[in-house]
């Protein structure tokens, strides 16, 4: 096995100083490029998209649940999706096993939705037997496809202001 070379602490410590200054030029790098991010032109949702839900249909503005922010994790549990219909895709389930109480989400005015294809019953299924409490509603139209998350899981991130949804 190869291992790094053995030095002196003195000499650790200048080789630590050293990359101390690569990790904090890639620090500010990261913040400049999520301020660019932030600064980005917004994009009006003038689809009328549906969803299933487990009380019934729901758009994409009742998916905010009177709030302002909303995230849309696109989960991938469907026909076609390995350990159908038992299992979700792996990735998407260890993301819903790490959602933590969405109490401190909220309480920053967002709210975070799990989408799928499959249907309610199966994903009402899949959540109790899991133990996951995250809102979760069945895609019934374009959306995934819309918003480039049709072929793989992803993050779609809404604001709302009054009616309208960018």
């Amino acid at each position: 096995m190869h291992t790094p070379p053995v030095v002196s602490s003195q000499a650790w410590e200048t080789a630590r100083q050293q990359l101390l200054v690569k990790e904090k030029a890639q620090t500010r790098a990261r913040d400049a490029l999520a301020a660019e991010r932030r600064r980005m032109p917004w994009m009006a949702v003038e689809t009328a998209y549906a969803f299933e839900g487990p009380a019934g249909k729901a758009s994409l503005l009742d998916l905010f649940d009177g709030r302002r922010q909303l995230i849309v994790y696109r989960a991938f549990f469907e026909p076609g999706v390995f350990g159908w219909p038992d299992h979700a895709c792996r990735g998407c389930s260890m993301v819903a096993d790490q959602v933590a109480h969405l109490a401190h989400l909220n309480a920053r005015d967002t709210t975070l939705v799990f989408v799928s294809r499959a249907p309610q019953a199966d994903i009402a299924r899949l959540k109790a037997r899991m133990g996951w409490e995250m809102p979760w509603f069945t895609i019934t139209d374009s959306f995934d496809a819309d918003f480039g998350v049709d072929e793989w899981h992803g993050t779609n991130a809404f604001i709302r202001e009054g009616e309208k949804v960018f």
